[in-house]
């Protein structure tokens, strides 16, 4: 009775961190170059002895891993001059106050400086440096990623990449870091920038809702599951064996 207890609340603890996971991809539905995550989940059974030296099964189900779908958002139409997106594999790369990162959000501007920055003012590298343009003034991008203005070329928007499958982790604001410090940033191949387009985030609200719900009533079965195992546990100890 005590491993049904334990087997359901294990059971129970994962669908809770997959609600929380489903949750926080509807949150950001909306928000720019977001990428929907999910988790991998595990029931393990070990042969295990007791005090008796008799061996009896210990199962549990635990979280494995969360992961993150990398697949392209659908392109969303803005005109903005400055509003970027990759259409193919790879990421911006910008300077932010933490360091360096990589986005997909291409919602960029240009600050007093001239310099082309990220809504929340990180600086957006180029292949030779900070792109630097000037203000109020038109400007191109090419599918290359070159930056022309008044005819003259300002340089290129760095697009990199990383070796797959992707070891990043997430630093909020749709953005990304590498688990490992020294992986090495690859050239990304049979990408296109598109000018006046910006990345939707990759939510599938659907499949999400479908999932969400299915959790939510897994979680309810393992609940009524635990409740049940404690009902018998307490029956044992209070009633079995009563002297009347």
């Amino acid at each position: 009775m005590i491993q049904g207890i334990y087997t359901a609340s294990t059971g129970m603890t994962a669908l809770a961190q997959k609600q929380e996971q489903i949750a926080n991809n509807l949150a950001n539905l909306n928000t720019t170059g977001f990428k929907q995550s999910g988790l991998f989940s595990t029931a393990y059974q070990n042969l295990v002895k007791d005090d008796n030296d008799r061996v009896f099964a210990n199962r549990d189900i635990k979280v494995d891993e969360v992961y993150v779908d990398y697949s392209e958002g659908s392109m969303r139409h803005t005109g903005g001059d400055l509003d970027l997106c990759i259409k193919g594999t790879g990421f911006f790369k910008i300077i932010a106050d933490e360091g360096v990162r990589y986005t997909r959000n291409g919602n960029f501007s240009v600050d007093a400086n001239g310099i082309l920055v990220t809504d929340d003012g990180a600086k957006v590298m180029g292949t030779e440096g900070f792109i630097r343009v000037e203000p109020n003034e038109k400007v191109t991008f090419t599918e290359m990623g070159e930056v022309i203005q008044g005819g003259y070329s300002k340089g290129f928007v760095k697009v990199v990449d990383f070796q797959k499958p992707y070891e990043m982790r997430r630093c909020g604001n749709s953005r990304f870091a590498p688990v490992n410090v020294e992986a090495v940033e690859l050239q990304s191949q049979g990408f296109l920038v598109r000018q006046g387009y910006v990345e939707s985030s990759n939510v599938d609200m659907i499949r999400n809702m479908v999932q969400m719900i299915s959790a939510y009533r897994n979680y309810e079965s393992s609940q009524k599951a635990l409740h049940a195992q404690d009902d018998t546990l307490d029956k044992a100890v209070n009633q079995v064996g009563q002297v009347r």
